[in-house]
């Protein structure tokens, strides 16, 4: 195979002096072996107007993975290549995945991305967005904890309304904005690359909110228009950038006849009402932008029947939003039918194509099928510059001891930082002896670790002038003596009380979270950082793998000083009777463990850090040790494995 790459002409100059390179004016062109060190400008895939084409799995495509439906599906603008996130396993139903994968639509080939770390498993979870101002795949939360497989104190602790995963660094940071909204499943969220926002609405069971999230900032935003659509369980959202429209259609339950239209600069949602639109009762809608031909594509489902008689049929439609119409497109071939929640549309500008994810069950499978509208041209992302910089997304809170915390993190992107400010704020948590989810399969220590963060208050500043550095040793607290929140917190979690044990055992220390905000050479603050706290961070990199049955496990030293160790806790079945059993009595300070009880059967692992106190922290991701369908893995996976 060969590919094409456009390059610099001094980029050109230096290869044809100093390779065995076959140069033209304007192209670079080379073959496999050399195609790892570019970034590929993709050529279009050739295809008619108003055609479907299934794209993988074919005889002649590298293999699927089979992913099970209820992902979620990207269109990464900076790297050409599809990413998928989430949803149930191959055979349909099982765990609630966090797997990240992308599809090369260049070779169709498919990767397992083995991140340094990830959210809780979901399903249910479209839509999400990818922010093409950052370059960064943003996660919302979903259902999770149902399906087996998951620890809660992993979705206590870990769950967050925003994480963002980084392809080119293959890393995910749980951004924790506060104040946070509920953010439902099968919502509706669209990335407006105008305001370089993410719009959120609705959801099952979700309250009846028009939602913004900015990750330049990290912060979200309340808009409450002075109407808004009813809330529905699926449908979805696509941004008509032609007309700066955010276009809503469709519901999974119930019937919804209207073509919604929201105005970000109006701040107004309107009932478009236009002369016909496709069927509406139970459409399971899903929807993209074509910003050649500046029309919505969406792929509707009417069904028929019940239960293992009922039949499907997809149709694709186009919306114009200027001409206020629906057309039926009647392309000479649909995809392969598919019931609900098993299909995401997405749009590639830089290929003039419409991606569909479509998982049916007859035949069962994962495919990608690919749409053209029609002609398409050269395409260009507007950026636009903010004056405010670039929020501060990694750092570390080490707890030296009950009365000083040392702060490090790293400066974020632009040459005009000129300082920073720290902010402090006051934790509420629920200890793993006060919830009975934790208790009832892991007995809980002498003295109980955090189970859950149950109130976060506001944050006052501890800095009266910009730093000049990235560190910060707080020296003002007391971690001996828990303490109490004053006034209205920014984030509160009300567990019901089915869930909490009310005679368990308080957690003996406080807890703080700390934030930075960068300034430039202006003044100008940036948004606040994901908050860092006085418990451990979770350990990353965490690696797995099956000799017989003994289980080896691998993971990287978490970055807090003075720690004391590591605790390994094994999943040793897929419900919540089962037990989990604290496989570590006491920490340990290796990186590494092996656990020689592992046996035959599926398991799964997590680290968590101790530090100088002796308070655990937040779990890892957990790895797999036999795991569920575990043949379709072998071609994507090493040795050593997550």
């Amino acid at each position: 195979m060969k590919y094409i790459f456009r390059l610099h002409t001094a980029v050109l100059l230096t290869l044809a002096a100093s390779g065995p390179h076959r140069l033209c004016a304007a192209e670079l062109i080379c073959t496999e072996d050399c195609a790892d060190h570019f970034v590929a400008v993709p050529t279009p895939l050739e295809q008619p107007a108003n055609t479907w084409v299934k794209r993988t799995p074919l005889a002649d495509t590298p293999v699927s993975p089979r992913l099970g439906y209820e992902g979620a599906c990207v269109w990464d603008s900076k790297h050409r290549v599809i990413i998928r996130y989430g949803g149930h396993n191959q055979g349909g139903g099982g765990e609630q995945g966090s797997e990240i994968w992308t599809c090369n639509p260049l070779t169709w080939k498919w990767t397992l991305k083995e991140t340094n770390t990830s959210p809780p498993g979901v399903c249910c979870n479209t839509q999400n967005v990818f922010d093409t101002a950052h370059g960064r795949y943003v996660r919302f939360p979903s259902f999770s904890g149902s399906h087996g497989w998951q620890w809660w104190r992993e979705i206590y602790l870990n769950d967050s309304s925003v994480w963002t995963y980084d392809l080119a660094t293959n890393h995910w940071r749980n951004m924790r904005p506060l104040p946070a909204p509920s953010v439902a499943g099968l919502r509706c969220a669209t990335w407006d690359s105008d305001e370089q926002v993410a719009l959120v609405f609705g959801g099952e069971g979700g309250p009846k909110e028009t939602l913004a999230y900015d990750p330049h900032r990290n912060e979200w935003r309340w808009l409450k228009p002075p109407f808004q659509p009813e809330p529905r369980s699926g449908g979805q959202m696509a941004y008509d950038s032609a007309r700066k429209l955010h276009v809503l259609f469709g519901s999974q339950f119930n019937d919804d006849p209207h073509t919604w239209l929201y105005d970000f600069k109006k701040n107004e949602w309107r009932d478009a009402r236009p002369p016909m639109m496709p069927p509406t009762d139970k459409n399971d809608a899903v929807l993209t932008f074509d910003p050649f031909r500046k029309v919505v594509l969406a792929i509707t489902k009417t069904s028929t029947g019940k239960d293992d008689d009922e039949n499907h049929t997809l149709t694709t439609w186009s919306y114009d939003a200027a001409a206020n119409t629906w057309t039926k497109l009647n392309p000479p071939q649909e995809p392969d039918p598919s019931g609900n929640r098993a299909r995401q549309l997405l749009f590639a500008p830089e290929l003039g194509l419409a991606f569909l994810e479509n998982c049916p069950s007859k035949p069962r499978e994962q495919q990608i099928w690919t749409y053209r509208f029609g002609e398409s041209g050269n395409w260009q992302e507007r950026v636009k510059a903010r004056k405010e910089p670039r929020v501060v997304e990694d750092g570390t809170a080490s707890v030296i001891s009950a009365t000083r915390v040392e702060l490090t993190w790293k400066a974020p992107p632009g040459d005009d930082i000129a300082g920073y400010h720290v902010e402090r704020a006051v934790v509420e948590v629920f200890s793993e002896d006060q919830l009975k989810r934790l208790r009832s399969q892991t007995p809980p220590l002498a003295e109980p670790s955090v189970g859950a963060i149950r109130r976060i208050g506001a944050f006052t500043r501890l800095t009266t002038a910009p730093l000049k550095t990235t560190e910060f040793t707080d020296a003002t607290i007391d971690l001996s003596k828990p303490q109490l929140i004053t006034g209205e917190p920014l984030y509160d979690r009300n567990l019901h009380i089915e869930h909490l044990h009310l005679s368990g055992k308080a957690y003996r220390h406080a807890v703080f979270a700390w934030r930075i905000r960068a300034v430039n050479a202006a003044g100008i603050e940036s948004g606040p950082s994901p908050p860092f706290f006085s418990i451990p961070s979770a350990p990353q990199s965490l690696y797995g793998r099956e000799d017989g049955e003994t289980c080896l496990l691998k993971w990287s030293a978490n970055p807090e000083k003075s720690l004391k160790g590591y605790r390994v806790y094994r999943m040793s079945g897929r419900y919540d009777k089962d037990p989990l059993p604290r496989l570590t009595a006491d920490p340990q300070p290796a990186t590494t463990f092996t656990d020689p009880a592992a046996g035959k059967d599926t398991r799964r692992y997590y680290i968590v850090a101790v530090d100088a106190l002796g308070q655990e922290g937040f779990p890892t991701s957990p790895v797999w040790f036999e795991r569920e369908w575990k043949d379709y893995y072998k071609p994507f996976i090493g040795e050593w494995h997550q």
